[in-house]
């Protein structure tokens, strides 16, 4: 979950991005929020240790000891 001061920082550069528009602190602050919490399951998901070890097809076993008998 993000911090009250990750969102804040978020939606003030959004806020800047679209030209410092007036009265709409709420949406960028949603907006931000928003981005922020879908950032974070994502980044879990990446660090986690089953994206990082691919496993090898059982077949792709089998054949490579094939190879080494011919």
């Amino acid at each position: 979950m993000p911090t009250e001061e990750q969102i804040k920082e978020l939606a003030h550069r959004l806020w800047e991005q679209e030209g410092r528009p007036e009265g709409r602190d709420m949406e960028h602050y949603l907006a931000a929020k928003q981005i922020l919490d879908e950032e974070k399951p994502a980044k879990k998901r990446a660090n986690s240790p089953r994206s990082k070890t691919a496993s090898k097809p059982s077949g792709a076993r089998a054949h490579s000891s094939r190879a080494k008998k011919r």
